[in-house]
């Protein structure tokens, strides 16, 4: 049976969106790019997304146990920079907090 509904954050068939999230990537450059290679490789374009909609639609429960679970691309950089942000955020909510 053929699951219809689209993943979060897809406008189609959800490939830039799962991209993104997987490799923890701006969903909105992908798409640009995605639309620049549409533009000047229409017929490659297509045949390429429609193969990953197909690999993202076959593996979709693996993909997103991956991203769940932690396991995706990290290192000790990304995740200093995931803590000092974190980190930002908190100060910044009790900064807006005090007023």
């Amino acid at each position: 049976m053929i699951n219809s509904a689209r993943p979060d954050g897809a406008l189609l068939a959800g490939v830039c969106s799962g991209i993104a999230r997987t490799f923890n990537w701006n969903v909105w450059a992908l798409r640009a790019l995605f639309l620049v290679f549409l533009l000047v490789k229409t017929f490659w374009a297509v045949l390429v997304y429609a193969v990953l909609a197909l690999i993202f639609h076959l593996f979709e429960g693996q993909i997103q146990n991956r991203t769940q679970s932690g396991q995706g691309l990290t290192s000790p950089e990304l995740s200093a920079r995931n803590e000092r942000i974190s980190d930002l955020e908190k100060r910044f909510r009790e900064l807006e907090g005090q007023d």
